[in-house]
């Protein structure tokens, strides 16, 4: 796509050479919301894919077409509010359509903007409710980790805030007994 190929032309080129194409799945968008999906002809059944402006939802061992298209409209209902809320509101549309044929087990939110590390990476491993475990982790990024995003080094400021009275004060803020050593 960087030597501007549609994001159609750029998968289609990508299996091209590859043997194991037929248990792939791979998606692509471009800058210019243009998606495009491909899912081989021998990933496990229930397999598929979706794909709208800017999105594209593909899985498989899935309990059938309805989860990926859960997904994806639930993800293109939720407007340009809330990216994480979007995320986790998409999986648990999925979830209500059938998941995983298996069973719940894992489920992760990773949410990678413009910098060289994802601004939310968060995982529920082996977990009887994983999505409510993640619901539930969302909600202690979102009190823990989000307010200091904007503050934190980052390529357009690289040191990032170093006023230790400022660190201190946002400390305080949120009830942490911690302070920076002076």
């Amino acid at each position: 796509m960087a030597r501007g190929l549609t994001p159609e032309q750029a998968i289609r080129g990508a299996v091209a050479g590859d043997e194991g194409r037929g248990l792939r799945q791979v998606h692509a968008i471009d800058r210019h919301g243009r998606s495009a999906a491909w899912t081989g002809a021998n990933c496990v059944m229930w397999c598929g894919h979706a794909e709208g402006p800017s999105a594209s939802v593909a899985g498989n061992m899935l309990a059938g077409p309805s989860v990926v298209a859960d997904t994806l409209s639930t993800w293109l209902a939720g407007g340009a509010g809330d990216v994480p809320a979007r995320l986790l509101a998409a999986m648990q549309a999925g979830q209500r359509a059938g998941g995983d044929a298996r069973g719940q087990q894992s489920a992760a939110l990773r949410l990678v903007t413009t910098e060289d590390f994802p601004d939310l990476c968060i995982r529920a491993d082996d977990h009887a409710r994983p999505l409510d475990e993640l619901e539930r982790l969302l909600a202690t990024w979102r009190r823990d980790r989000a307010p200091g995003l904007a503050t934190q080094p980052r390529k357009a400021d690289p040191p990032g805030l170093l006023d230790l009275d400022a660190i201190d004060a946002r400390f305080a803020a949120a009830g942490s007994p911690l302070r920076v050593r002076r």
